[in-house]
């Protein structure tokens, strides 16, 4: 009996000695690779970015990055489309846990300025367009962001349809014009707007960005600019818009799959002509380029809410992309930024895009194509920032989708719309105080 004892004794020893040394080589491996990797100096960076993996710009980017490696080795990019971005950032925010870089989605100065290295004295900071500079500059004149391009929209179009239905975009001043316009269009089969869907809300969300600024902000004899600002707005003043929307989805005017529907089939239906309009800045026309390059598309400025009032254009950031201040490695973040600034990959970028460039000056060139025209166009025109970047306070983007998908849905109405908003204004208003 005392033998088994001992016998076991010696087998449980020897098993613990067995897991110790392993526990030792497995130790050793991990410093040893540890010391190779600085030895070697190699680092990761990682961008994380607002666009599908699939979209046009990520594609560029990682292009971009491979380019960049090749010419540094001991500097990896990781270029990621991050899901659910701005609810993923909101967390990362809350956790001081970010990437070394990402895209600001027309946030730099309002929601991450605070988490961003001040970028007005880099080198390429002076060749910033002046279309985007006053939408990226804050108070104190700093910057925090290298804008690759200018997102100029207005109302995508595919031209053919338009033309087969007998419609002049030039001739629309109203939304009250835009009605008659898409009545022609679903007249010939087509449909007049393609909106995208729930399972996309931003691209509901688009709808109110686009309409409520010709109803709250850009018309100097009716708007709410000062008390949208200071919290005393009234939000029954915001009926109207609604309203539209609530009458676009009677009249049929959205793709009928709209409950259902992705971002990723706008530009499809735009470039297989199954649509007319869709309410995206002009990176909607470089997805549908991706589906049928030689297509006819077009864009025009927004419809003015009253009689008597101006048509405008919306300018904001597209492609613009900040640096984490508490970033272990800023250097090569900002080298990496001024790779990014060279004229060849601002150009690839806004040619993606269909898009101005963000910086101006020898080497840089607009190069939209077909689009030029529009462009030039669109310079005749009163520029406006996006309605909930500029007019609202943080978070209410979040709002603005999710009451659109419940009146699309027939969840809500206008009155619901209207109490939720209001509360989630006056709460959201107080927070950022």
């Amino acid at each position: 009996m005392l033998k088994k004892r001992f016998l076991s004794m010696t087998i449980i020893i020897l098993m613990i000695l067995l897991l110790y040394l392993t526990g030792c080589g497995n130790s050793s491996t991990t410093t040893e690779k540890a010391n190779a990797e600085k030895t070697n100096g190699s680092i990761t960076l990682t961008l994380a970015v607002n666009f599908p993996e699939t979209d046009v710009t990520t594609q560029n980017l990682k292009t971009i990055a491979k380019n960049f490696e090749q010419e540094n080795p001991n500097i990896r990019v990781n270029v990621t489309s991050l899901p659910d971005y701005e609810a993923t950032m909101k967390t990362k925010m809350a956790a001081n846990d970010l990437p070394d870089m990402w895209t600001t989605h027309g946030w730099s100065v309002m929601r991450y300025s605070g988490y961003l290295l001040p970028l007005q004295d880099q080198p390429w900071a002076s060749k910033i367009n002046p279309l985007i500079k006053p939408i990226i500059t804050d108070k104190e004149g700093k910057i925090y962001v290298l804008p690759m391009d200018v997102d100029v929209a207005g109302i995508a179009f595919n031209k053919d349809v338009l033309d087969k239905a007998g419609v002049d975009p030039d001739s629309i001043k109203t939304w009250d014009d835009f009605k008659v316009a898409c009545d022609k269009i679903k007249a010939i089969g087509k449909i007049p707007v393609y909106l995208g869907g729930s399972k996309d809300d931003w691209t509901i969300g688009n709808f109110f960005d686009w309409v409520a600024p010709s109803f709250l902000v850009t018309d100097d004899n009716h708007n709410f600019r000062k008390e949208l600002k200071d919290g005393t707005f009234d939000w029954n003043n915001y009926r109207p818009v609604a309203q539209l929307f609530v009458d676009f989805i009677k009249a049929g005017y959205f793709n009928k799959n709209a409950n259902e529907g992705t971002w990723q089939e706008v530009g499809e239906a735009l470039a297989k002509g199954e649509a007319g309009f869709a309410f995206f800045g002009n990176y909607v026309i470089g997805e549908a380029m991706k589906y049928n390059p030689n297509g006819n598309y077009g864009f025009m400025p927004l419809p003015a809410a009253y009689k008597d009032g101006e048509r405008t254009v919306i300018v904001g950031e597209r492609t613009a992309i900040g640096v984490w201040k508490d970033s272990k490695y800023k250097n090569e973040a900002l080298k990496f930024l001024e790779y990014l600034a060279k004229p060849e990959n601002i150009n690839l970028v806004a040619k993606g895009n269909m898009t101005p460039t963000g910086l101006v000056g020898d080497g840089y060139k607009l190069d939209a194509g077909k689009l030029s025209p529009y462009f030039e166009n669109a310079a005749k025109y009163k520029g406006f920032g996006y309605f909930d970047r500029e007019y609202l306070p943080n978070g209410m983007w979040d709002s603005l989708c999710k009451t659109g998908t419940g009146m699309l849905a027939g969840t809500m109405s206008i009155d619901q719309v209207i109490a939720q908003l209001k509360a989630d204004y006056q709460r959201l208003y107080q927070q950022q105080k």
